[in-house]
């Protein structure tokens, strides 16, 4: 019996890809992709169109009318600020004060000795008060006092006022006026009239020369206490 020969079986090998095949294979899969795209690219087509619409006709005698531009800004000339004149005041330059003082001056802790000038009967002032002394009689009155010795005083007047009070009006008080005396004697004065069991006051008034105006005015510089007639 012969050795017979083993014939290896053939492998069926893959069959190589042919260029028809590849180029078939590429445009397949392109088509898959531009199935994929085309709706996103549909999409922005239709917002390239929408947005290039008002532009279209742009220029045209049918179109919209080309965007203004913005006008340059004009150029503005600067006023320069109008200039005061401020007055200068003149400051006052401070000095030395003066002051006049009275003579005769002296030392501190030396008495100052001056001669007060004289008295007019014994008072200064333009007003004095002199209270009159009274001494009551029967329906009567005699009132003293001292004199004023200005010059301005020209007389006195009296007065006797009642205490009394009567129903209705009051009736006028009984007055008597004597002339300025000279020197600085008692001036004596009577008064009737008066009402017996009646307290009275009595006023004294001098009548005084007003240097600017030259009137004359009574003022009253004293009054007596109540006294009754007898």
């Amino acid at each position: 019996m012969g050795r017979t020969g083993r014939t290896r079986p053939r492998r069926r090998g893959r069959p190589r890809p042919s260029a028809g095949g590849v180029t078939t294979r590429v445009a397949a899969v392109a088509a898959v992709g531009l199935v994929a795209l085309s709706a996103p690219a549909t999409d922005l087509a239709a917002q390239v169109t929408a947005s290039w619409a008002p532009f279209r006709n742009a220029g045209t005698a049918d179109g919209p009318e080309p965007a203004r531009g913005v006008d340059a800004p004009q150029p503005v000339t600067a006023v320069p600020d109008r200039i005061v004149d401020t007055p200068v005041l003149a400051l006052p330059v401070p000095r030395r004060l003066e002051v006049d003082l009275p003579t005769p001056m002296v030392p501190y802790g030396v008495p100052l000795e001056t001669t007060p000038p004289p008295g007019q009967c014994g008072g200064y002032g333009s007003l004095r008060q002199v209270p009159p002394g009274v001494v009551p009689g029967a329906g009567s009155a005699t009132v003293r006092w001292q004199a004023d010795g200005r010059e301005v005083v020209q007389g006195y007047r009296v007065t006797a006022v009642s205490q009394q009070l009567v129903s209705g009006e009051q009736p006028a008080p009984p007055q008597v006026t004597v002339g300025r005396r000279d020197d600085c004697g008692e001036v004596t004065a009577s008064i009737g009239g008066l009402t017996s069991g009646v307290a009275y006051v009595f006023w004294l008034e001098e009548l005084v020369l007003d240097a600017d105006s030259q009137v004359t005015v009574y003022e009253q510089v004293g009054w007596s206490p109540a006294v009754v007639i007898g």
